[in-house]
């Protein structure tokens, strides 16, 4: 079957990318001589791919990565963690995990968030969020209609600092770009801002409530684009895609609103270039999913670049890229399992491997660690965090897992 993947996807690589040396001018044309028949020197990029360089294979034959000695790693000298949230009905707590050199996770125990959580899957990607500088921690809850922040210490615990209103209801995602705080209210389909000042503070923005296009929305997520310019909401209902302008005094203007390139978007991440990838989960329908790439142009507009760009899966729903941006994994909650597709240069997207690992049950939020290497996703159903370590061309393998977590549990960060 993966042989059959990589045909497909050879045949598709080529297409496109003799298609893109068409368009280009003569002097860019030089390009399409460097293109292999191999879709594996594709997405190893002729050796040049940094999220497969940073890998090599150990003395045993597995796959080891290569120590990056970044400024992230000297500033986290204790070591790395991970954090996901309760989500239940009384009081939502946040789960603290140590990762450990191997990439399993040991327990750290939990910290009471200051709210409630709602007691049923948010269907959401971002109810967690770190700061720039990973100083604090944001938190939704969901069933008492606030936001909290935590002072992130350096052992990796956490201190509550301050919990706000909301501005809505129902919020099920939170999105952290300089001192600015966004979250987005489900039920009352808006989006409401913060300042994060002293002592993690979060003091509400005058003229940040914004609506969405319409109500019953259904939406999942909001994330700020990396350089901060616009905030991106998708709308699993309305099969649509929300840009909101971020003005100097940290207020955003009405949303700008594209149709989307595929059936129900939900999660997204940014990749290479700033490429948007959103997973279609299409209504949960068997074998229907998709992902698409978008460009956000100067005016906040979203341009998808190769179309939905199916999976075979069910109800993909949660994204996560790599450092490099090369990668995106991309949960698939109803066929418990995790696709790959590479990004190619120009945000072209292909898929890689359909399931190129398995779940346990329920899969939805997905993260990469800082590392690069380490992959965890979070299994609802099962009350389990997977344990994954990244393989050349698009690879996961299990290596492990936690469980006993409660069922409502949601969002997944790591620093």
């Amino acid at each position: 079957m993966k042989k059959n993947n990589f045909f497909l996807f050879g045949i598709a690589v080529l297409t496109i990318l003799t298609f893109m040396a068409c368009k280009k001018e003569a002097t860019k044309t030089t390009t399409a001589s460097t293109l292999q028949t191999s879709p594996a020197s594709m997405i190893g990029e002729n050796g040049a791919n940094p999220d497969e360089t940073m890998m090599t294979i150990s003395n045993d034959g597995g796959i080891e990565m290569i120590a990056i000695n970044s400024e992230g790693e000297r500033r986290n000298p204790k070591g790395h963690f991970l954090y996901t949230e309760s989500n239940e009905a009384g009081t939502n707590r946040i789960y603290v995990y140590k990762i450990n050199s191997d990439g399993s996770l040991t327990s750290r125990g939990s910290t009471a968030s200051g709210g409630a959580g709602k007691g049923a899957g948010l269907g959401s990607q971002g109810a967690l969020a770190l700061s720039e500088d990973n100083e604090w921690l944001f938190a939704v809850n969901a069933g008492s209609n606030s936001v909290s922040s935590f002072k992130v210490n350096s052992d990796g615990n956490l201190t509550l600092s301050h919990t706000e209103n909301s501005g809505g209801d129902m919020p099920v995602s939170v999105s952290a770009h300089g001192n600015l705080l966004y979250v987005l209210n489900y039920s009352s389909d808006n989006i409401h801002g913060f300042k994060v000042g002293d002592g993690g503070t979060l003091d509400p923005i005058e003229n940040s409530t914004q609506s969405l296009s319409g109500t019953g929305v259904a939406p999942p997520q909001i994330t700020f684009t990396p350089n901060g310019d616009w905030l991106i909401v998708t709308e699993k209902a309305t099969n649509k895609i929300s840009s909101f302008k971020v003005k100097h005094d940290g207020s955003v203007g009405p949303d700008l609103v594209t149709a989307s390139t595929g059936q129900t978007p939900f999660g997204f991440d940014f990749g290479r270039d700033d490429i948007l990838i959103v997973s279609n989960a299409a209504g949960g329908t068997a074998d229907a999913g998709s992902a698409t790439s978008y460009r956000i142009s100067g005016n906040g507009v979203p341009q998808e670049i190769n179309g939905a760009v199916a999976n075979h899966q069910a109800a993909p729903c949660w994204v996560a890229t790599t450092r490099y941006g090369r990668f995106a994994f991309v949960t698939n909650t109803a066929s418990n399992s995790i696709s790959s597709y590479y990004i190619a240069p120009e945000g072209y997207l292909f898929l890689i491997d359909k399931a190129a690992a398995a779940t346990d049950n329920g899969p939805i939020d997905i993260v990469v660690a800082k590392n690069n290497f380490n992959v965890y996703a979070l299994n609802a159903k099962s009350g389990t965090i997977g344990e994954y370590h990244r393989k050349y061309l698009g690879g996961l393998e299990i290596i492990g897992k936690v469980a006993g977590l409660p069922g409502p549990t949601t969002g997944l960060v790591t620093f």
